[in-house]
């Protein structure tokens, strides 16, 4: 084997075409051609004097020796991106991915207590939370997850489990009762595929109306915002709603509840867990959640 090491960039070229089985796609994740892309593994290949794919018409295949490369690799562009992370950061900031309605209810504002105790730590927050982070070439320390998957390749903090309850604007029960809204109201979905609503007409087929129109939106903020401002029922998350329930600006309609399986979870690389600025935010995260009345 030559002794010149690969570069960085050899070696990110290199996972990108393991994990899609395809040059061209390769090439839009790194914004290069599917030709430089090709190059890139030809001189990797010539560096490690290996073949590391075996390329055919419609894919392209890991050979054994590309297969053992891959977790040190692995390995190697984590360690540099930790090592890149910490120096342009001092090590003293978290950066975090999350769903927006989760960020703004729930953890943007739970930073000021944060910051009361760690104010040398800076949290920044992403919320492009359909997609899943790739820790080795993101800056991203953790995401809170949404959903039923479980994350035995990471560490993990559950944060609740979701509980829908159904909610309205006091203005839409004037001078009638939550029986007679149900049947007669708008429901609003904060999804597009109307789940959580033929979830509830499952769990209590009495309690709504046989044609109530539907208000669907693609989010729970946008839920909350239109069942607010007078426009129908929604079903809404007990923890991420219970502001405006406390102060009466929404009003729970039906005492059942539905507990989806759910949760928001906290996950992140096994690696960061003890890195600086991150193992604060965690430990003051799990000392959050264990708190008396921290879900109520």
């Amino acid at each position: 084997m030559s002794r010149q090491l690969p570069s960085i960039e050899l070696l990110q070229a290199f996972l990108t075409v393991a994990k899609t089985g395809n040059f061209g796609q390769a090439g839009e994740q790194l914004h290069l051609s599917q030709s430089a892309v090709s190059r890139q593994i030809a001189q990797l290949e010539a560096r490690v004097e290996n073949r590391l794919f075996e390329r055919h018409t419609r894919k392209i295949v890991l050979t054994a020796e590309g297969r053992s490369l891959v977790p040190v690799a692995e390995q190697v562009i984590g360690l540099l991106s930790d090592a890149s992370h910490m120096l342009a950061t001092v090590g003293r900031s978290v950066s975090l991915r999350a769903h927006p309605t989760m960020a703004a209810r729930w953890l943007i504002p739970r930073l000021t207590g944060f910051y009361r105790v760690h104010p040398q730590v800076t949290v920044s927050v992403d919320t492009v939370y359909h997609r899943f982070p790739d820790f080795a070439f993101e800056s991203i320390d953790a995401m809170i997850a949404y959903g039923t998957a479980t994350w035995p390749d990471f560490e993990a903090l559950e944060l609740w489990e979701e509980e829908l309850i159904p909610v309205c604007s006091p203005d839409l029960l004037a001078g009638t009762t939550p029986e007679e809204v149900l049947k007669t109201a708008r429901l609003v979905d904060s999804s597009m595929d109307r789940l959580d609503w033929r979830r509830w007409q499952e769990y209590y087929p009495d309690s709504t109306g046989t044609d109530n129109a539907h208000l669907t939106f693609d989010t729970l903020e946008s839920a909350i915002v239109a069942v607010k401002c007078g426009q129908g029922i929604a079903l809404v998350d007990a923890v991420l709603a219970r502001d405006e329930l406390r102060t009466r600006q929404l009003t729970r309609v039906h005492a059942g509840s539905i507990i989806t399986g759910g949760r928001y979870t906290l996950v992140y690389p096994k690696r960061v867990k003890h890195s600086s600025g991150f193992c604060e935010f965690l430990e003051w995260l799990e000392q959050e959640m264990a708190a008396p009345g921290s879900m109520s």
